[in-house]
């Protein structure tokens, strides 16, 4: 997540002026040798807000009537039954808890006059009651109030439940979605987070489909807020997963224009080659993920690889909505304008919990993503979208399908219609001769489980190996590995802990770095299931694991040095803060480093080889000394002491 600060500083000469709103942005550098494992949430503040930011005793921003109106989502109508998602089940994901978000949904309602949603449900990411950690204020939090508020104002009469991950990692963030594809009734999944693409990502598909034996799913996720770029330079573009994957519905985003309170224009949001840092609807071409079926023919820009987003809504902060939280802004100003493709994604959720309303009530089951959500989207009648034809998010819109806005944003009350299978009463189809199922591959086999180091001394990390991984006449897209958490014999979705996904090398998958802290001395199981890409899960493979009584830890010295300030013509100052653990034995690597501002937690790195570094761009004035103090702490790995630097404060 890039944070947004608000400074003022020193005079630098005897010119005095007001000083102006200046950006601070940080965000961890990578290690490229490896994929990303934590996801970042796709809202944006109005006007480049301070963080830590202040809320507002007033609402600001487009209204529910007034999205609804421009979008013709209360014109929807199934025979006499008003489109409204009734009889729907959004599952909406998210990291961390936010404790008031169902009194704040009450709060929102009543200010708009909405009803409450049929049943509004909050679980952990493994389908229990016991919930995570509240998000750290200024972050998780505002996403949930968002993506809840917001599909909730599209499809006001469908059920939402809420399913909150313990961490941003990749890996809870996944086991969260497989708790809600597979949650009784549930027709529509909703992503606001991404991370950059990567070779690895594209392993994750399977888990964006419909389970055996539950009815249609679909999987809506934002495009990202950084244009067609990393969010660190305009000199590398990339796409955001999951909304690249060919399984997920990518939404992108609009600046929304109303004339005289209905729709007037709609431009691709996106400031050209500054979207990095100034915003902007994420999109392009993966560059591993390979063109779908349903996209040939409808998209020109590449006629290979997979393109996304596949549609847009209002996403610009400037044209941005209410959202209230007074967990994050207290109850006197709990008001924020809010954007990002994460306003846009929840409410294309509520979009197709609408049209599957419409299919229910003609006896059509509700909308499997892959093999109908996205393929009807590309083969539906360019009437059913404005057609977005302006904006630049480091590429232009134009006529037709372009990589800011996809097809463009629907015009709800004929694309919504329309994907429910049209207005009229349906028909019998011709029948014809019987034909068998092409024979789907069996399920997938694993040889054996093992863990290494075994034993092992609490604290310390474990690898998980499943070998003899294969599916005949299939492909193995997953194995997933469980510890027994609840006391019962053999694995136990929704209740055991989902510890992570493997990489696979040939037949052998592994997951390497398993934690083992906190965990007391004894004998514990552990658990593998391989998924196959037709959906198809192996015989659960298990393996024990002994864990011994910790040594004591290695005392560790943390220091934060900064690199040399360079000034870019782009209005910002840039420096790399590089963050160094020592212990006075080994080497620490795989632990995170907390860079703070002013107090504040802004970004985590990963420590590797000792290192955690940091890109910083700040905002300078012609005018001001500018002065930004930082800190570092580091959270040890097994064997190594926590430990602080001392401020460092950066002049430009």
């Amino acid at each position: 997540m890039d944070w947004l600060f608000a400074l003022f500083g020193c005079e630098k000469s005897a010119r005095v002026r007001q000083s102006p709103r200046l950006i601070l942005t940080v965000e961890e550098v990578e290690d490229r040798s490896v994929p990303s494992a934590v996801a970042q949430p796709d809202f944006t503040f109005l006007g480049g807000q301070a963080h830590p930011h202040t809320g507002s005793a007033a609402a600001t921003g487009l209204t529910p009537a007034q999205i609804r109106a421009a979008y013709g989502i209360g014109s929807v109508t199934f025979g006499s039954v008003a489109g409204d998602g009734a009889g729907q089940t959004i599952a909406i994901i998210d990291a961390y808890d936010q404790p008031t978000i169902a009194s704040d949904l009450a709060a929102f309602d009543a200010k708009y006059g909405l009803p409450a949603p049929a049943s509004f449900t909050k679980l952990n990411q493994n389908g229990g009651t016991a919930l995570p950690a509240a998000a750290p204020k200024g972050g998780w939090g505002l996403e949930i109030s968002l993506d809840v508020e917001w599909a909730h104002v599209v499809a006001p009469k469908a059920s939402i439940v809420l399913i909150e991950a313990r961490s941003a990692s990749l890996s809870d963030l996944d086991a969260a979605v497989m708790t809600a594809r597979s949650y009784p009734g549930v027709s529509v999944v909703s992503m606001s987070y991404g991370s950059a693409e990567t070779a690895s990502s594209y392993a994750e598909d399977a888990h964006f489909t419909t389970p055996s034996g539950h009815t249609g799913v679909t999987f809506v996720a934002s495009s990202g807020d950084a244009g067609a770029y990393s969010g660190s330079s305009s000199t590398t573009k990339v796409v955001s997963y999951p909304a690249s994957s060919p399984n997920v519905v990518g939404v992108g985003g609009t600046t929304l224009t109303l004339s005289s309170g209905a729709y007037g224009s709609e431009t691709g949001w996106g400031n050209g080659t500054s979207s990095f840092s100034q915003g902007g609807g994420g999109g392009g071409v993966s560059k591993y993920a390979a063109q779908p079926a349903y996209q040939r023919g409808v998209v020109t820009q590449s006629t290979t690889n997979r393109t996304s987003p596949d549609v847009a809504l209002d996403a610009d902060p400037r044209t941005g909505v209410p959202v209230y939280d007074a967990y994050d802004d207290g109850a006197s100003t709990p008001w924020l304008q809010l954007g990002g493709t994460s306003l846009a994604a929840p409410m294309f959720a509520g979009v197709v919990a609408i049209a599957d309303q419409g299919r229910v009530a003609k006896g059509l089951g509700t909308l499997d993503g892959a093999t109908q959500t996205l393929p009807a989207i590309y083969s539906l009648s360019g009437a059913d979208f404005h057609d977005v034809l302006t904006g630049n998010n480091g590429y232009a819109a134009g006529t037709g399908y372009d990589l800011i806005t996809g097809r463009g944003s629907p015009i709800v009350n004929k694309f919504a219609v329309d994907l429910a299978g049209g207005s009229g009463t349906p028909t019998s189809p011709p029948t014809s001769p019987p034909t068998s199922p092409p024979a789907s591959p069996p399920a997938p086999t694993i040889g054996a489980l093992t863990a290494n180091p075994n034993p092992v001394a609490a604290g310390a990390p474990v690898a998980l190996t499943a070998s003899g991984v294969a599916q005949t006449g299939g492909t193995v897209m997953s194995v997933r590995f469980y510890r027994e958490s609840n006391g019962a014999a053999g694995l136990q979705l929704g209740s055991d802990v989902l510890v992570g996904t493997g990489t696979q090398t040939g037949t052998i998958w592994t997951l390497s770095g398993v934690s083992t802290a906190g965990l007391a001395p004894g004998t514990y199981t552990f658990y593998a299931v391989a998924t196959g890409a037709n959906g198809a899960t192996s015989t659960v493979a298990s393996a024990t694991l002994t864990v011994t009584a910790p040594a004591a830890p290695v005392a560790t010295t943390t220091t934060l040095s900064a690199g040399p300030v360079t000034y870019a013509t782009s209005g910002y100052a840039v420096t790399t803060l590089t963050a160094r653990v020592s212990a006075a034995r080994g080497v620490p690597s795989g632990g995170t480093v907390t860079l703070y501002y002013n107090g504040s937690a802004v970004a985590i790195g990963t420590v590797v080889n000792g290192v955690a570094n940091f890109t910083v761009r700040m905002g300078y004035s012609d005018y001001y000394w500018l002065f930004y103090t930082f800190k570092v702490s580091y959270s040890g790995t097994s064997g190594f002491a926590a430990s602080s630097s001392t401020n460092v404060t950066v002049a430009v």
